[in-house]
């Protein structure tokens, strides 16, 4: 049963205003980026274009194909049953962080590979350091005391020209040590 249309606000106020993702997604221009989202994108009660957000594979190609987009990536997986993080949070953390940092720095966002990041907790989906090194070109190290996850994570660097060099990932073989 479809619904009266809904009027949606222009922007999604609550994400930080450098973060890309603050308009509803254009899934005709997602779909375009990353075709493998099509097969998840329908109709919702109110006659919009959308995914099933209760579909983790759904949820997984939106992903891919917001990286894609806004981000450059080429390749992007996870293995079944690892976090899926949803890319817009993600990105506004990272904005977040950075204005922490400009609050350091003269006013100014440090930008560049002379800024490391160190991503405690890298996962299998390595969306921080993607993020990180899109917005403003810094440089990350990932750990993780999961071998899976270090190993998806290499995966998606390996094969994305643009991270590589730029992303350094390592297994903490000491799950009670952080560093």
């Amino acid at each position: 049963m479809l619904h009266k249309k809904k009027e949606h606000p222009k922007e999604k106020s609550n994400l930080h205003q450098r973060n890309k993702h603050r308009e509803r997604y254009d899934f005709k221009q997602l779909v375009a980026s990353c075709a493998e989202l099509a097969p998840y994108v329908i109709l919702n009660r109110y006659n919009d274009e959308s995914i099933d957000f209760a579909d983790p594979e759904a949820v997984k190609m939106l992903n891919k194909a917001l990286l894609k987009q806004y981000y450059d990536i080429e390749f992007w997986d996870i293995p079944a049953g690892y976090l899926c993080p949803p890319i817009p949070g993600r990105a506004d953390y990272i904005h977040h962080v950075a204005d922490i940092l400009c609050g350091s720095n003269y006013g100014k966002i440090p930008t560049g590979e002379t800024v490391k990041c160190f991503d405690i907790g890298v996962g299998a989906n390595c969306v921080y350091p993607i993020v990180g090194n899109k917005e403003y070109g810094w440089s990350f190290i990932g750990s993780d005391i999961d071998p899976v996850s270090i190993e998806s994570a290499s995966r998606i660097v390996e094969l994305n020209q643009i991270l590589k060099g730029k992303v350094e990932l390592r297994l903490q073989q000491k799950p009670r040590d952080t560093f």
